[in-house]
Formats: C-alpha cells, sequence, structure tokens
C-alpha cells in the first residue's frame, strides 16, 4: 500500500515537475522574445553560448558600435507602416535568383510624397510619411506578373517588369504620366526574347553620347546554374542596357553581370552593386562595353561548395580581360541598392556612398577614391532588417529606406 502511494506521488510529481519546466521554458521564449524585440543586436547570443571559445567571439566585433551610434554620428532609426493589399503579406514562393518568399517593394520621392510599387505592380503614395505615413491606392492599368524597380524622372513613373504570357516570360520597362487619376502605362521597352529565368533589374535616368535613356540590368541563370547567356553578345540577359527614351532603341552598354542588385548613376559616373556566389558580392564601376567576367571570374565560389581543393570560378578578372570589382564582399552581405549621401548630411559624412544588404540586415557607409578606382573606407550599421531599396530625401536631409520584411518604410535621420 505504502509503495503504490509512493508511485502515485512520485508521478504526480513529475507530471509537477514537467508542467513547471513547460511553463518556465514558455515565460523563458516570451522574455527572451522582448529582449531580442528591444536589444535586436543580441540575436547573436545565442550563437556566441554554443561553442567555446566564447572569449574569441565577442573580441570578433571590437570597436562595433550600434544604433543610435555609429563610429562619426548618431542616427535615429523610425519605420512607418505602408498598408499593402493582402497579397503583399503571402508572397508566393518565388525561387528565382535574389526573390524567395518576402513581399518586396520598391520607393520613389515625388513632390513631398513616397510613391512604393508593391512586386505585384500596386502602386501607392505614402503622404507625409515623416508623420502618419497615410497610404493612398493610386489606379493604373499595369499588367504585370512581377516588378523589380521603379525610377521617377520629372514626372514621369518607370517600371522595370517581368510579364509572362502564354508561357512566354519577357522583360519590359512601362512609363506613365504621373497624376491623381489612374496612372496610363505604355510601353517603353519589351525584349524580343522569352527566358524563362531572365529578369529585369535596376533603372538609372543616364545620357550617354549626348541621347537622353534608362539604364537597365538585367538577369539570366538560375542559382548555381550561371549558364552562359553573361558572355553571350547576341544576349541582352546578365549585361547592363541603355534604352534611349526618344527613338525607344537599346544595346549592351556592359556585360559579364550576374544580378545587379543596385545602380547609380550621376554625370559620367555609372556604380553598380551587384550579388555574387557564395562570398562574391561586388561593387562595379560600370564602363562602356566593358566585361565584368560572370560566369568565369568571381572572388566567390558556388552555393553548393564544399570545401573543394580547386576553385570553381577563376579568381582573377585582370589578367582574363575582364574589368575587376571595386570591392569584393568576404563573406558576401546580400547585397542590394546603392545611392550618394550627400555632402550636406553631416560633416563627418562626406563623399559617402550607402550600401544596402538584403540578408545582411544592414546598411554599408563606402567612401571611394576621387578616381572611383578603389574604396577606401566601410561602415556597417546594423539595422536587423531587409532593405530592398534607398532613396535620398534632399529637402529633409532624411534617408529613406524600403524594409520589405513586414513593408515598411524606414527613416534614418541625424540625432
Amino acid at each position: 500500500m505504502i509503495k503504490k502511494k509512493n508511485k502515485k506521488i512520485f508521478y504526480l510529481f513529475t507530471i509537477f515537475i514537467i508542467i513547471l519546466l513547460f511553463f518556465g521554458l514558455a515565460n523563458l521564449a516570451k522574455i527572451e522574445k522582448k529582449v531580442v524585440e528591444k536589444y535586436p543586436n543580441l540575436r547573436f547570443a545565442k550563437y556566441l553560448f554554443k561553442t567555446n571559445p566564447l572569449v574569441n567571439k565577442i573580441s570578433n566585433d571590437y570597436n562595433t558600435k550600434f544604433l543610435p551610434n555609429t563610429q562619426f554620428v548618431k542616427l535615429n532609426f523610425e519605420k512607418k507602416k505602408i498598408n499593402f493589399k493582402d497579397k503583399y503579406y503571402k508572397p508566393p514562393n518565388d525561387k528565382s535568383i535574389g526573390y524567395k518568399g518576402y513581399g518586396t517593394f520598391f520607393i520613389e520621392i515625388y513632390k513631398d510624397k513616397v510613391l512604393a510599387v508593391d512586386f505585384l505592380g500596386n502602386i501607392y503614395s505614402v503622404d507625409d510619411y515623416k508623420n502618419s505615413a497615410t497610404t493612398k491606392d493610386l489606379e493604373s492599368d499595369l499588367i504585370t506578373q512581377r516588378v523589380f524597380d521603379i525610377l521617377v524622372v520629372e514626372d514621369i513613373l518607370y517600371v522595370s517588369h517581368l510579364t509572362n504570357i502564354k508561357s512566354c516570360k519577357k522583360i519590359n520597362i512601362s512609363f506613365s504620366k504621373i497624376k491623381s487619376g489612374n496612372l496610363n502605362f505604355e510601353k517603353l521597352f519589351e525584349s524580343t526574347d522569352c527566358n524563362n529565368k531572365g529578369t529585369p533589374g535596376r533603372m538609372q535616368y543616364f545620357i550617354h553620347e549626348n541621347k537622353k535613356g534608362i539604364l537597365l540590368s538585367t538577369i539570366g541563370g538560375a542559382y548555381d546554374k550561371p549558364g552562359h547567356v553573361a558572355q553571350d553578345q547576341s544576349s541582352i540577359f546578365s549585361k547592363i542596357l541603355f534604352i534611349e527614351l526618344e527613338s525607344k532603341e537599346n544595346y549592351i552598354y556592359s556585360s559579364g553581370h550576374r544580378v545587379a542588385q543596385g545602380l547609380f548613376a550621376e554625370n559620367n559616373l555609372i556604380l553598380a552593386t551587384e550579388h555574387g556566389p557564395r562570398g562574391g558580392d561586388e561593387i562595379n564601376k560600370i564602363l562602356f562595353k566593358r566585361n565584368y567576367g560572370w560566369p568565369i571570374s568571381s572572388y566567390g565560389e558556388k552555393y553548393s561548395f564544399k570545401y573543394e581543393k580547386e576553385p570553381y570560378y577563376k579568381k582573377n578578372h585582370d589578367d582574363l580581360g575582364f574589368e575587376e570589382p571595386l570591392f569584393s564582399f568576404v563573406p558576401s552581405i546580400g547585397i542590394s541598392e546603392i545611392i550618394k549621401l550627400p555632402n550636406n548630411f553631416s560633416p563627418h559624412l562626406q563623399n559617402r556612398f550607402i550600401v544596402s544588404s538584403l540578408a545582411g540586415s544592414s546598411i554599408f557607409l563606402t567612401m571611394f577614391d576621387k578616381n572611383f578606382s578603389r574604396l577606401i573606407s566601410l561602415e556597417k550599421i546594423f539595422l536587423n532588417e531587409r532593405i530592398r531599396d534607398l532613396k535620398y530625401d534632399f529637402k529633409n536631409k532624411l534617408i529613406l529606406l524600403a524594409l520589405e520584411q513586414d513593408g515598411e518604410l524606414g527613416i534614418l535621420s541625424l540625432k
């Protein structure tokens, strides 16, 4: 009888301990969530405590600053919710290069407003974005499968996008005059060839040989299967194209690109940020008719890399007749857009460019030499957000960011 009672007590005690452990772990998870929300930079704590030596891992972040502090200025970081349509938050799991199951959108500044276009082609006006950030839907007749960038030149909105008609995927640039009513789009460019793996990319306004036009980056290949279109001069894919606005004629401006996710153009300077394979993201200075080596040369390796003895890609560009990158990120940062930061933003940040990242969840303050032949400095600022797009508000001295995970507009300002 005593033994039965002891067994019963033992079972009850065991159940009690299990319940305590369960609720203790649940509360611990809640506490961890609150701590991470307040101090996002502590996410790496799990990694720190996994293996020894811990001291070496902590020392790896020597002299690193976290917001609001950077090396030389303090920055405010705000986020404003954009009210996208429901489908934005339930995107298809698109496994094409650079686009997975995230809602994606692109931004432009137009007359004290932010224009936002989501990956589905829905167009929004974000009014009073510094305060309430009221979102208004704009009606349009744009037909697209996916949007890859937007650009405003004067009163014209340009959209680079993909169409898929009768299983024929083509890259396009459509444009519409910006007005309060419906946006009526016309075609500036449409590829003649179908390519199931190729997509359009970034756009920039540019004047080449006294002709006004649009630079458009294009993408070809897939993941660890780069294909040969990048080196095929009869193909428009994996290139940067120049499309004349008046005649609508187009030609290859540069070749040998993998995935140009960022593009900057001012006067005669063109810079491109490019997704490499594993450990091969690049910043390139783009020159007319030059070749940038993909998929022959790269300082990265295949994603399926298993610490092989021999590299898959050539580890040199110049000796093979290709242009060397200004900088290659090893490891990769999931590079995205690049913009110029005006000198009036801060006396401590002169001649800086901002490079954004996706998986890296950061922006990078970069400085080049006067000839844009090399990178002089690079400062990482961790934001804990996937940043798809960047713009600078000259009037209000604000850095605007498209934060794609939760569909928010990020705002960086001097503190």
